[in-house]
């Protein structure tokens, strides 16, 4: 049994700074939906709340993350309210 990386994308065979950049776009991904589920938003509540289109947030809520790029998720949860940190860490 091999052990695991902390980044699931690079098991999955992803070179390194892919794989970061999937990770992060899947946690704002995540954060995004627990937003809309705990507001219990609908579709068209969640597209006013992020402002993006309804088919975006169905995007969003299906998990589709080549449809989006960290930017934009920062964007949506600022618009939604929220506040977004970074934090950097050594990867050794």
């Amino acid at each position: 049994m091999s052990q695991s990386n902390t980044n699931v994308f690079e098991d999955l065979g992803f070179l390194p700074e892919e794989a970061e950049n999937l990770r992060i776009r899947s946690d704002l991904m995540i954060s995004l939906r627990k937003l809309i589920r705990s507001n219990q938003w609908n579709l068209a509540t969640a597209s006013e709340r992020l402002r993006t289109p309804i088919d975006r947030v169905e995007s969003l809520m299906d998990g589709d993350i080549d449809r989006f790029q960290v930017e934009q998720l920062i964007t949506m949860l600022t618009h939604a309210g929220m506040k977004v940190q970074v934090e950097i860490v050594s990867a050794a």
